[in-house]
C-alpha cells in the first residue's frame, strides 16, 4: 500500500514539475505521420487540465482540430494537463505538461514556424514478445536505450523525458509499418531494447513474456494462486522516466515476496 501511495505522489510530482515551454501566446502545432512525416488533417488535440482526464473530461476543456496542412493552434492551459492526440487510423498519444507549457517531446521537435510537432504512428498498436529461458525465475529488467536521434533529457533532479535530440531523428522502428517485435532476455533476465517512441510508449497489454512452454501471464497478489509462475509488475511510465527501465519479476508469489524481502 505504501509503495502504491509513493508512486502516486511521484507521478503527481512529475506531473507538476515536467519541463515545459512558456505559453503566453497560442501554440502553433503540426501533427504528422511519424514514419512518413506526411501532415495529418482532422487530427484532434484535447487538453485535459488537472484534475480532469480523458476518462473524466471537463466538458469545457480546450480542444482543436488540424487543417488540411496538419496544423492547429491551441493555447496551453495554466494547470498541468494531459495532451490527448487522436487521428483516424492512428495510435492515440497521451503526454503530460507542466502548468502553462507543452510536453517536452512536442516542444523538442519545434521548427522555425511551429511551437512543436506531434508524431503519430499508424495503427495497429505495437506488440512485443520477450523470450526468457525455460523455467526462469527471477527479476526481468528491460533496459530502454534511445535509438539514434533520441535521448533522455532531465526535467528535474530525478526525472527524465524521452524526446528527439536531433531534428532529423528517424521515428521508424525496424521498417516502416512494422508493429510486431521480439527480443530475448539473457540468462539472468536482462535485455536492452533500442527504442523510438513507438516502443518507448509500450503498455503492459502490448508486452508478452513467454518461454517454450507458452505465455507467462501477468498477476498481482489479489488474483494469484500460490504455486503459479507468473509475471509480477507492469509497464509504468514512472519507472521509464526515473530508471529508463521496465522492471518485472517472474516466479511464484513466494518467489516474488522473497525477492522483495517480505519473507526469507
Amino acid at each position: 500500500m505504501l509503495e502504491k501511495i509513493a508512486m502516486v505522489v511521484l507521478g503527481l510530482t512529475l506531473f507538476m514539475t515536467q519541463a515545459c515551454t512558456s505559453s503566453r501566446t497560442p501554440n502553433k502545432l503540426l501533427v504528422v505521420d511519424a514514419e512518413t512525416r506526411a501532415p495529418l488533417a482532422q487530427a484532434r488535440l484535447d487538453l485535459h487540465p488537472y484534475p480532469s482526464s480523458p476518462e473524466a473530461p471537463n466538458p469545457q476543456h480546450p480542444q482543436a482540430t488540424t487543417n488540411q496542412q496538419g496544423e492547429l493552434t491551441l493555447s496551453s492551459n495554466q494547470a498541468p494537463a494531459i495532451w490527448q492526440v487522436r487521428a483516424d487510423g492512428y495510435v492515440e498519444q497521451r503526454l503530460t505538461s507542466g502548468a502553462g507549457g507543452i510536453p517536452s517531446r512536442i516542444s523538442a521537435a519545434a521548427t522555425s514556424t511551429n511551437t512543436g510537432v506531434i508524431y503519430l504512428y499508424r495503427l495497429p498498436e505495437p506488440q512485443l514478445t520477450l523470450w526468457v529461458r525455460d523455467a526462469y525465475t527471477g527479476p526481468l529488467t528491460i533496459n530502454l536505450q534511445p535509438a539514434t536521434g533520441f535521448g533522455f533529457v532531465k526535467v528535474d533532479g530525478m526525472n527524465t523525458d524521452f524526446v528527439a535530440t536531433q531534428r532529423d531523428a528517424n521515428y521508424v522502428q525496424g521498417v516502416i509499418g512494422q508493429r510486431v517485435f521480439s527480443a530475448t532476455a539473457s540468462a539472468d533476465g536482462a535485455v536492452t531494447l533500442v527504442v523510438t517512441p513507438l516502443l518507448y510508449d509500450l503498455k503492459t497489454a502490448q508486452l508478452q513474456i513467454r518461454d517454450r512452454a507458452g505465455v507467462i501471464p501477468y498477476r498481482d497478489e489479489a488474483n494469484s494462486q500460490p504455486g503459479d509462475r507468473v509475471v509480477w509488475g507492469d509497464v509504468s511510465d514512472d519507472t521509464k522516466r526515473l530508471q529508463q527501465q521496465i522492471p518485472l519479476f517472474i516466479g511464484t508469489l513466494a518467489d516474488y515476496q522473497r525477492y522483495r524481502g517480505f519473507i526469507k
